[in-house]
């Protein structure tokens, strides 16, 4: 039997496929994937690679779908129950992973990086992923958004490490779907005002349209300065966390102006090489207690706890899905979220 799957052969190369059908892996399961929503890193490594990508390669992470295949081992599922995926693949057994860190696994694989992933009609998951990495959800939920769980698992990594909560002013930078990811889980955490800058007026539009919900405030970056309305918001103050949503941002010196003391940077977005060119104001940092904090992808645990802010719908992300399309449709909607068209591109059945 074969599959339909879109591989990326080398940077700028994407190719629909017709390939063998996975087998089923001891102690693991196929998954038929319903959707597998679009990530800006998926673009990050259509044009220019990354540093945990391999070739060739089916890309996607972002997957939810239904059980096709399972060993006779894993009695429990069953084909046809449907499920999210975290797309790490953890040993359980290291440092990190004993640790409650199994996104820092010593020795991790990830689907969609260095693994087949998501763009694809099957996905094969091995045991650690079955053990670790799947989110079994209730019959008839709303797959397409299942998908969005792995990036609001990542927000979520994020704002627990810079400990955004009660009181905290916060600045998210940055009005696609992840900083409106990001603006909504600060709101569900308890954060007393949530900013948000933008300079897409298509983007600028939808997030006003969110109201309060979203933000107190949308800052359009195109005439407004983010310095002047964060003095006006905070009496002058600074807000308490900012969380770049964007590569597109230097975390500098003058980022570190817009903190009050105490303030938390999450280090969320990845970087583009060569971009952090500016030395940063160590004595500024010391005498303000200022902490910068890497955040990379989620842990599996964060990854269950979104799962069920989805399905629940403590935090709603219906509105951020603005285009769905087979996976014959892949090239269009990488372009979706390339050209910034919308939010959220889905591939899906």
């Amino acid at each position: 039997m074969s599959v339909q799957a879109a591989v990326l052969t080398a940077p700028g190369r994407l190719e629909l496929r017709e390939m063998p059908a996975p087998d089923c892996p001891p102690g693991g399961a196929l998954v038929r994937v319903h959707s597998c929503s679009v990530c800006g890193t998926d673009v990050k490594m259509l044009e220019r690679g990354h540093r945990d990508l391999s070739y060739p390669r089916v890309l996607g992470h972002e997957i939810a779908g239904r059980i096709d295949q399972v060993d006779e081992s894993e009695s429990d599922l069953s084909p046809g129950d449907p499920v999210q995926v975290w797309p790490g693949l953890a040993c359980g057994v290291c440092r990190p992973c004993r640790r409650g860190q199994d996104n820092q696994c010593e020795s991790m694989g990830i689907l969609g990086f260095n693994r087949d992933g998501g763009y694809a009609e099957l996905v094969a998951l091995p045991r650690e992923s079955l053990v670790r990495g799947l989110c079994r959800l209730k019959r008839g939920a709303d797959l397409s958004l299942a998908s969005l769980a792995e990036p609001l698992a990542c927000c979520i990594n994020g704002q627990e490490l810079t400990g955004v909560g009660p009181l905290d002013q916060v600045l998210v930078l940055g009005g696609g779907p992840i900083g409106c990811l990001h603006a909504l889980l600060a709101r569900r955490r308890g954060a007393e005002k949530v900013l948000l800058a933008e300079r897409l007026p298509g983007r600028i539009r939808m997030a006003e349209r969110r109201g309060q919900s979203l933000a107190d405030r949308v800052i359009d970056t195109r005439d407004q300065t983010i310095r002047d309305v964060v003095a006006e918001e905070t009496g002058g103050r600074g807000v308490d966390v900012i969380l770049p949503a964007t590569p597109e941002i230097d975390v500098d010196c003058d980022m570190l102006g817009l903190l009050a003391p105490r303030g938390r940077i999450s280090l969320f977005s990845g970087p583009r090489p060569g971009s952090f060119r500016e030395v940063m104001d160590i004595r500024t940092m010391h005498y303000r207690d200022l902490m910068l904090v890497g955040a990379y992808g989620s842990t599996s645990r964060q990854n269950r706890v979104a799962a069920e802010m989805i399905s629940s719908r403590e935090i709603d992300v219906r509105w951020l899905i603005t285009m769905r399309t087979d996976l014959g449709g892949v090239g269009k909607a990488l372009e979706h979220a390339m050209t910034r068209a919308g939010m959220k591109a889905v591939i899906c059945r």
